[in-house]
């Protein structure tokens, strides 16, 4: 079975997509994991845009440009399944959790699920938000404005958003020293997923760095979830997700979640939703640092809306450059980068031949850098963001939380925590970057800051 996915000619004799070899058994590997930006980059450009990698164990086919995500992501959605290594890999912490069910039950919990995501649900969720946010600033980064010392602001935005989660996914029902562990334990099983996609063909007790640590994470991140939703079950506080998702109840069929999926989709909420956030703030300010210009108009508009009052909901909309900065960010530097998939039946995209059975990985940050679909691609210009430059760019240019049915849920969550958190910073705190420190992309489950991002912070 063919389908014709693309613009382009097709070959007439339907070949697979050109190949970057490397070394014998190891394939590409070593050059991808020196730089795997570089190497991918390189790659397209002398390739094209779908072209496979020699991985040594197997292959991938990467893909490049936006349409592919349309083909693959949405028009023929049904033929890319997730399966293979890299979501065997996921379902070990997460399960079945809304990011990796497939079928009737993912149909089933994301009909349980958007209501709790609804946009009411967010205006109301708004003060719970700046509450977490600044006992946040108050507890992690005043002490640093205060002595003047290099702070660590990517570690800082992992505590932050994991405040921001407990207390509107459990309203509050963890304590500080358990929500630390907590998410310490969701940054290790996310750094270890990768790796986890690699070892899972080697016996159980072969050592292999990080196995044992990502094991007592995923007990400890299993134990706390219990605690929660049993505290949940017997009448905790009704204002948070949590709750909502207790007594989900599906209007087709009458179903509840059963404990076991309850339990796979707050640790999907959990560890995703908490990792994604603070690895996109990091990478913002990491990029505000560097081109104050733009932080003083982001000041200067928080300024205008705001002064030194709370951000609320509505505020939101006229706070443009701090969204375009956001956007920017995760265009630059998003923390997703990319999208596997597994082909089911033999197809065909930009006239190349797609057998069944094969990994495809929708690469967003090769077309979120692509010279054909951004001009400059490599510079930091939020403004490109504005309606007059947005108008006539291909609408999955940009495409940090996916697209079609399986668009992130949390998209909106995200995007609203974002510029509430950009807001409440500038109106307390002017970031600076540290003389010296350079910072390196570390490319793992999500897309890091080697080394963290350090920062000086002066009181406003």
């Amino acid at each position: 079975m063919s389908r014709s996915g693309s613009t382009a000619v097709n070959p007439p004799t339907r070949a697979l997509p050109p190949k970057v070899s490397g070394l014998p058994l190891a394939g590409a590997l070593p050059g991808l994991l020196k730089d795997p930006f570089d190497f991918l980059v390189t790659a397209q450009r002398r390739h094209g845009d779908v072209f496979t990698v020699d991985l040594g164990f197997s292959d991938a086919v990467i893909l490049c440009h936006p349409r592919h995500a349309q083909h693959v992501l949405v028009d023929h959605m049904r033929n890319y399944a997730k399966k293979g290594a890299i979501w065997e890999s996921f379902r070990t912490f997460m399960g079945n959790g809304l990011p990796a069910s497939e079928g009737a039950l993912w149909k089933q919990q994301r009909r349980l699920i958007q209501p709790a995501f609804h946009h009411q649900r967010l205006v109301a969720l708004t003060r719970t938000m700046v509450e977490a946010v600044d006992e946040s600033l108050e507890r992690w980064w005043a002490p640093a404005a205060r002595t003047g010392e290099p702070f660590d602001i990517a570690q800082a935005f992992s505590h932050m958003a994991l405040n921001v989660l407990v207390r509107t996914i459990f309203g509050g029902e963890l304590g500080a020293g358990e929500a630390e562990r907590v998410g310490q334990a969701a940054v290790d099983i996310m750094n270890y997923v990768l790796l986890g996609m690699v070892t899972k063909s080697l016996p159980e007790w072969v050592p292999f760095p990080g196995r044992a640590r990502y094991r007592e994470s995923l007990r400890y991140l299993d134990e706390s979830t219990d605690r929660v939703i049993k505290r949940g079950q017997q009448g905790a506080g009704e204002d948070n997700l949590l709750s909502l998702l207790l007594h989900a109840v599906d209007e087709e069929t009458g179903e509840r979640m059963s404990p076991a999926q309850l339990r796979d989709e707050v640790a999907a909420l959990f560890v995703a939703g908490h990792e994604t956030t603070a690895v996109g703030l990091a990478w913002a300010f990491h990029l505000l640092t560097r081109h104050p210009e733009h932080a003083q108009r982001l000041w200067t508009e928080v300024e205008g809306v705001l002064g030194q009052r709370v951000p609320g909901f509505a505020d939101l909309r006229q706070l443009t450059h701090t969204r375009n900065v956001l956007q920017e960010a995760l265009r630059l530097y998003s923390p997703a980068f990319w999208v596997p998939r597994e082909s089911v039946e033999e197809d065909e995209i930009d006239g190349y031949r797609i057998p069944g059975g094969k990994t495809v990985a929708v690469f967003m940050h090769l077309f979120h850098h692509h010279p054909g679909l951004w001009e400059e691609p490599e510079r930091f210009d939020p403004d490109r963001f504005t309606p007059e430059r947005s108008e006539g760019r291909h609408k999955l240019a940009w495409l940090p939380f996916g697209v079609g049915q399986r668009q992130c849920i949390g998209k909106e969550f995200s995007m609203m925590e974002g510029q509430l958190i950009l807001a409440r910073i500038a109106q307390r705190y002017q970031v600076e970057a540290v003389p010296g420190r350079k910072v390196q992309v570390r490319l793992g489950t999500t897309l890091r800051a080697q080394g963290g991002v350090w920062v000086h912070l002066k009181a406003r």
